[in-house]
């Protein structure tokens, strides 16, 4: 008889925070970088560019102990797709707190256009 292994999970975190955006909480999806360069692509100084090219903004979280790397996105819709991709490449947990790292860089390619309160108008 065959042993058969169960494929291993992995964890996705899944968190409200204030840092990114300013609002009521953003939601921030966040994934180890292995498991976001296997879905997307790699490239650039922190192996982020194919998650950046894909939703045009990208965070990352490192554990300065164990050099450890999560990258992620932020926003409701923005994190659902991100889950979605990540769950064609490997069985995930959903943690809900944020990883085990602390914020290192976010980046946001384009930036909202300002409200119209920004501008004076009503």
């Amino acid at each position: 008889m065959k042993a058969t292994m169960a494929a291993e999970s992995r964890r996705i975190y899944l968190f409200r925070t204030e840092l990114v955006a300013s609002g009521n909480g953003t939601i921030v999806c966040a994934a180890p970088v292995d498991l976001v360069v296997a879905t997307y692509g790699g490239g650039g100084r922190r192996d982020d560019e194919g998650v950046q090219r894909a939703f045009g903004g990208n965070i990352l979280y490192r554990n300065d102990e164990t050099g450890e790397c999560f990258v992620g996105v932020w926003g409701a819709r923005n994190a659902s797709r991100f889950r979605t991709a990540l769950r064609h490449k490997a069985a995930i947990t959903i943690i809900r707190e944020p990883p085990p790292a602390r914020l290192a860089w976010w980046n946001a390619a384009c930036p909202r256009p300002p409200s119209s309160a920004q501008h004076g108008l009503r």
